[in-house]
């Protein structure tokens, strides 16, 4: 939700902070994305060597000093920092969540619907922000929309300390330390410190991991590049929105904001579709044994693919005032709808491929869409004055066109494409491996 707390303060922060109008205006959800882009890169390799537990309980302590820090700022570029370090500090949840799911839910049918939960969840969470930051204003202030933040943010407070450990190699560890004390040094030892380097090194390995996997892994690559344009163009409907339903319709900010969250009908249909598939995808495995990995999951994307770019078609060309507000307002539902499946569906096709690593190549997958989320809304105004509505939709829709050739690419060629790559292989024989022991061939990755 944090991520769009500023979609509709744009106003009232042009006044108190004398912010001239243009890209300018953006920078509040674009810096906040920036920081989503370096928090990863730290906090989930880190989540991987020393924990999920320790890295989520910092994480949230500094998100919560960060929120208070943006209710508070005295002036535009002390709030633009606070709003970096507020995504930064944040970002734990979103890159260290993937790794918690695997760590806890083996079996991939379960892992595919706890999955499909978390993604829904980040993506219906920024829908509340612009009712928050559309109505909340006019009679308390912009700063409040914050304060309701920072109240919210405490209010979970619980969740998060009672939260479990559930990196295995971190809770091997612990038990080993304890049997230790309690024997007075009877040599106990997990089975990750047997091949234990040294810790700056292991650090190095460790905070690496994410750029290393997105640089040696075309199907990782791939996948960032195509949830990254995803993403941007969910920010980018922040304004589009705004411009359709209150420019075109004379919606207040706050109705408007209201409007935006029929996407989450599009959310509740897709997580139907999912479940579903998820129960058909095994049994059709079963039957046909030789079928691909890609099977279990990707025919989703196949799907949302297609779905998507009708979306912003329709969003595009039925924004008009002569046709009724509902037209372009039923366009999202398909949105929502399509968003949900590609998203869930490559996040866990990344997380079933990248197994006990896959909060690395998830903080891989949020970095690239974090800089895009950042970067390529800045357009967006440019794109609206020049090529108005419908053309701008046409052109976000023709590039979402061509990605959506990704998932149908895995299928049909990424069992070749595993098959050069030595992390992969590293990984299989990493799972053949009986306990879970770490073996030497993945002691550099």
């Amino acid at each position: 939700m944090g991520s769009a707390l500023a979609a509709n303060l744009t106003v009232y922060l042009q006044r108190e902070f004398h912010v001239p109008s243009g890209p300018e205006t953006i920078l509040p959800t674009s810096v906040y994305l920036v920081g989503f882009v370096f928090g990863p890169m730290i906090f989930a390799p880190l989540s991987e060597s020393h924990g999920r537990r320790p890295v989520l309980m910092v994480g949230f302590v500094l998100f919560t000093l960060a929120t208070l820090g943006s209710a508070l700022a005295p002036n535009w570029v002390s709030f633009l920092v606070f709003r970096f370090l507020t995504g930064a500090f944040g970002s734990p949840p979103l890159s260290v969540g993937g790794g918690v799911v695997a760590d806890v839910f083996w079996r991939e049918r379960e892992r595919g619907r706890v999955m499909m939960v978390w993604s829904a969840t980040t993506f219906i969470g920024p829908l509340g922000a612009p009712i928050i930051s559309g109505f909340v204003p006019g009679p308390k202030g912009w700063r409040w929309v914050f304060w309701i933040a920072l109240i919210w943010t405490v209010a979970t407070f619980p969740a998060v300390f009672f939260l479990p450990e559930t990196l295995a190699s971190k809770i091997l560890r612990t038990k080993a330390a304890k049997l230790n004390k309690e024997t007075k040094g009877g040599g106990f030892m997990a089975p990750s410190d047997l091949h234990r380097e040294p810790f700056w090194v292991s650090l190095k390995t460790t905070l690496s991991r994410p750029l290393r996997l997105l640089c040696t892994e075309m199907l990782l690559a791939l996948t960032c590049v195509y949830l990254a344009f995803v993403y941007a163009v969910f920010y980018m409907m922040l304004k589009i929105f705004a411009v359709i339903f209150q420019g075109v319709y004379g919606f207040s900010p706050g109705v408007s904001g209201i409007a935006f969250t029929t996407m989450g009908l599009g959310t509740i249909c897709a997580c139907c579709v999912i479940v579903w598939y998820d129960g058909v995808a095994p049994r059709l495995s079963d039957r046909h044994p030789t079928k691909k990995p890609e099977y279990l999951r990707l025919p989703v994307a196949c799907a949302g693919g297609p779905a998507f770019v009708v979306a912003l078609l329709w969003l595009g060309w039925s924004a008009r005032p002569e046709v009724h507000w509902v037209v372009p307002l039923l366009a999202t539902i398909p949105y929502g709808f399509a968003y949900n499946m590609i998203f869930t569906s490559m996040i866990n096709y990344v997380t079933d491929a990248y197994d006990i690593y896959a909060a690395s190549a998830l903080a891989a997958c949020s970095m690239t869409r974090s800089i895009a989320g950042a970067l390529i809304p800045l357009a967006i105004d440019d794109m609206l004055a020049s090529l108005g509505i419908g053309w701008s939709c046409t052109v976000l829709a023709l590039i979402s066109a061509g990605l959506s050739f990704v998932p149908f690419g895995f299928i049909a060629f990424g069992e070749k494409i595993r098959s050069r790559s030595s992390f992969s292989a590293a990984l299989e024989e990493d799972r053949a491996v009986d306990g879970g022991e770490m073996t030497r061939s993945l002691s550099a990755v």
